[in-house]
């Protein structure tokens, strides 16, 4: 599979991904469901695309994930890179200028800018948005 073959990987870790997306699952679906129902603000659509936002900036924050680089050996989370070249690195500064800065992987600024971008979301764009979604 994704993640490698069974015997590889072991199977708890097999149950353990299958429980996990087993729960997300029933999670959206229990979501969807109420909004369905009339709970809420928005759509079964908002919510998936929602849904989709928050993995991304999790997965891209936290992923334990190496990727093999022209510098060598790097995680893909942003956080735990930014942690990893803090605590691998000897120069600091240029650990730092990694970590905030990295063109090819995601870096420390791509999930505070986005939730920066939400933060400043004002009402009035919070309900014209709802108002063209009720349209649809």
């Amino acid at each position: 599979g994704m993640y490698g073959n069974v015997a590889d990987i072991g199977f708890f870790t097999c149950a353990l991904i299958v429980g996990q997306l087993m729960v997300a699952t029933t999670i959206c679906l229990l979501l969807d469901e109420l909004l369905q129902k009339g709970w809420g603000l928005g759509s079964g659509s908002t919510l998936f695309i929602a849904t989709n936002i928050c993995d991304t900036i999790i997965w891209k924050s936290f992923s334990p994930t190496t990727i093999n680089t022209g510098r060598g050996t790097e995680f893909e989370g942003a956080v735990i890179a930014f942690f990893h070249l803090l605590i691998s690195r000897n120069d600091k500064v240029r650990a730092l200028r990694e970590a905030f800065y990295r063109p090819q992987l995601p870096n420390v600024v791509n999930p505070v800018s986005y939730t920066h971008l939400r933060a400043h979301e004002t009402p009035e764009h919070l309900v014209c948005r709802l108002l063209l979604e009720k349209k649809k």
